[in-house]
């Protein structure tokens, strides 16, 4: 064989190498899912995480040819559904749901069994939720400056209530007392439900409610709303203001819906499920019934995800610091 055919044929075969690596590494995206996928969801079946992910979970199981099953694993504040995910194999067919807490927990326990940037990869964020800071239908306060003034003023003990120790209701209620510079008791209740039975009653005097509570129970009039967190007024409550219109500068955070793949996840299945995703929350019906859960849908890349982690973390970091909030 001459010089000139070996040449020939070693670029042959060195062509036909690259090109089955080529292959090999765009095979996990193409081929991708092969079996079931699994939404684990830190949060019981009927809560709002669970209702907004099942539609979507729908939606994507036709997408993809395959059943997308929602795992509901509750406990010690989203850890257990996090390492459940961690542990799982990171082909893509495990998907952690996870909010806000994802991120809050690595600031409220000193020995979190998880690097919230480095053991799971973010991969879209589906959808922003406000809260709303509210009183019982009979109270007397109809403003935040009013409610402000009735704290100063003294009278009956106030209290605040939230849906557990630890929660954003928590870390907001703390917020609240530093503005009002007053003794404000932190009444804590295991979830939501039980809050609201006191809240209502008005033997708590205020606290923090879910934007999808704040606009039933507004409507129906057995709490009043006097504002809302965010950087916007509820579409659905137009005539409630913000925190920051109400003159408290500090509550522009919100809560969020995210998607997270085990580490070591393939990149082009990262990519195919956050566009996936993306193109399902812009379904109109999807994107409807999130609004009936007062979640602004929005969907995100995994790199802006990644980056809006960070600058929420640093911010909910320093709220939980400085009002020394910890859990075991």
């Amino acid at each position: 064989m001459t010089s000139f055919y070996r040449r020939v044929l070693l670029s042959a075969v060195l062509c036909a190498a690259l090109c089955a690596a080529a292959c090999a590494h765009a095979a996990p995206a193409a081929v991708w899912p092969t079996k079931p996928v699994t939404i684990v969801v830190p949060y019981p079946a009927g809560g709002s995480a669970d209702a907004m992910v099942r539609p979507i979970a729908e939606k994507l199981a036709r997408l993809w040819g395959q059943p997308v099953v929602v795992d509901n694993r509750t406990g010690a504040n989203g850890i257990i559904a996090t390492q459940a995910v961690m542990r799982a194999e990171p082909d893509g067919h495990t998907v952690l749901l996870h909010l806000t807490g994802f991120i809050q927990n690595a600031s409220l326990y000193r020995k979190l069994p998880y690097d919230p940037f480095s053991d799971l990869v973010p991969v879209t964020q589906l959808g922003t939720q406000p809260m709303g800071l509210a009183v019982g239908n009979a109270s007397p306060y109809t403003s935040v400056g009013a409610l402000l003034a009735g704290l100063k003023a003294g009278g009956t003990p106030p209290s605040y209530g939230s849906f557990g120790t630890g929660s954003t209701g928590h870390i907001f209620g703390e917020l609240l007392k530093a503005s009002a510079g007053v003794d404000l008791p932190h009444v804590p209740y295991r979830g939501e439900g039980p809050m609201l039975i006191d809240l209502i009653s008005g033997r708590v005097t205020t606290g923090f409610v879910s934007s999808a509570t704040a606009a039933a129970r507004h409507r129906d009039r057995s709490l009043r709303i006097l504002a809302v967190t965010g950087p916007h007024r509820l579409a659905s409550l137009p005539e409630v203001p913000t925190l920051a219109e109400s003159g408290l500068p500090g509550y522009e955070l919100v809560g969020w819906y995210g998607l997270f793949l085990p580490k070591g996840a393939p990149a082009a299945v990262v990519q195919k499920i956050a566009a996936d995703a993306r193109s399902v929350i812009g379904e109109a019906d999807i994107a409807a019934r999130l609004r009936e859960l007062e979640i602004e849908p929005t969907g995100t890349t995994p790199a802006d995800f990644a980056r809006l982690l960070r600058a929420d973390h640093a911010r909910w970091d320093a709220l939980i610091k400085k009002f020394r909030i910890e859990l075991e």
